[in-house]
């Protein structure tokens, strides 16, 4: 399970171990129909809500238009039922999917590890693996359930936010589309931080999780030799590297997101100043500047918002990754392509004939060699090491 660090730090720059997520999340089609209706659903009825506020903005709030105000307004009351429904719906679909999921991984996972040679567990810590049934499924459910709909639903806001700006105001859309690079580039440097440090952070913990488990599951001999105090410290040592690691990725986070919050609505008050200058000049009308800035307030929230996802989905990719290492994993020992059948009457003897073996612990370290014999029927024999415990 280990990796170069050049091939480590190429996959944290992506989210491509997500993709080994889909033949997971393609078994239940039904689920995934229903939170994508539901998504769009949503989507399409939050950007209707400007339409109605720019007609209402226009039309003013004298006593003459008092009953298509009213109608207006319970219109807004019937779109803000719809958009209920489908925020019900999307969350029922996501987060059961997301649970059904991870069940099947841990599933997977859990019954592939059963499998594997006893060299594996020579090499691998159980801690370690305990924890990436429980840590890292967690991540990857947080990502196939809720992380993953609020993506997709504020990529789908983001792009109908801005057609419909361009569409409200191609003039004031090239302002917002000019600034777009200022913002977006920044962001992007400042996410690859941030997927690095959340990667540490994860790998850090996992490391204090395996040695808490290891210590635990040799209390017995860890009391015999009175290690308390030895054991605790290293421990307390790995917890608080990874708070530090931890530390380091939530300061990397909050700056990310107090930086594409500051551009992203700078950006927008720029543009709305621009916009009440044309109001002013008489070339465009309050209502419709009222819907554009509407329009501009849900792409930068999206965009704000994706900026925060894609930390999560990285975490999510580390995860992920990290259980298909276990499932890549192959047992040192295959089956044949052909077996042989035993004889149909077995005599019941063995004959060993010079055999070398050496643990996977120590390969440089031979613990039989040159070791011939015969084991002849009703015949035990016992191979004792040195020290008589083997």
């Amino acid at each position: 399970m280990a990796h170069t660090s050049g091939d480590a730090d190429e996959r944290r720059r992506s989210l491509k171990p997500l993709r080994r997520l889909f033949p997971y999340i393609t078994r239940y089609r039904k689920m995934v129909i229903g939170a994508v209706v539901s998504l769009t659903v949503a989507a399409a009825t939050t950007l209707a809500l400007p339409l109605a506020v720019r007609r209402m903005i226009d039309h003013g709030f004298s006593a003459s238009d008092s009953i298509f105000i009213a109608e207006y307004f319970a219109m807004l009351v019937v779109m803000a039922a719809l958009l209920a429904a489908a925020s019900a719906s999307r969350y029922y679909f996501v987060i059961t999917l997301g649970e059904r999921v991870v069940a099947d991984i841990r599933s997977d996972v859990f019954r592939h590890v059963t499998t594997l040679s006893p060299s594996f567990f020579d090499t691998a810590q159980s801690g370690e693996i305990v924890s990436r049934l429980a840590a890292d499924t967690t991540q990857v459910k947080s990502a196939v359930g809720a992380t993953a709909s609020v993506a997709l639903r504020n990529v789908i806001l983001g792009l109908g936010a801005v057609a419909m700006m361009v569409f409200t105001s191609p003039k004031l859309s090239g302002l917002v589309i000019a600034a777009i690079p200022v913002i977006v580039l920044p962001l992007v440097a400042f996410g690859r931080s941030v997927r690095r440090k959340s990667r540490l952070a994860q790998d850090t913990l996992a490391d204090a999780t395996a040695y808490a488990s290891e210590q635990i599951g040799a209390v017995r001999t860890l009391q015999a030799f009175t290690n308390e105090k030895l054991v605790t410290g290293h421990f307390s040592a790995a917890v608080e590297a990874a708070f530090a690691a931890a530390r380091s990725s939530i300061y990397a986070r909050s700056f990310l997101t107090f930086f594409a919050i500051f551009m992203i609505f700078s950006s927008v008050v720029a543009v709305l100043w621009f916009g009440s200058r044309d109001v002013l000049d008489g070339t465009l009308s309050p209502g419709t500047l009222g819907q554009f800035l509407l329009y501009s307030v849900f792409a930068a929230g999206a965009l704000g918002a994706l900026s925060e996802v894609w930390g999560e989905l990285s975490q999510a990719a580390g995860a992920a990754e990290r259980l298909t290492e276990i499932l890549a994993e192959k047992p040192a020992i295959q089956a044949p392509a052909h077996p042989k059948l035993l004889p149909a009457t077995a005599r019941g003897a063995i004959s060993f004939d010079d055999v070398s073996f050496s643990y996977p612990a120590g390969p440089d370290r031979a613990a039989v060699h040159g070791l011939s014999f015969q084991v002849k029927p009703g015949e035990t024999v016992a191979i004792v090491g040195p020290s008589g415990a083997g």
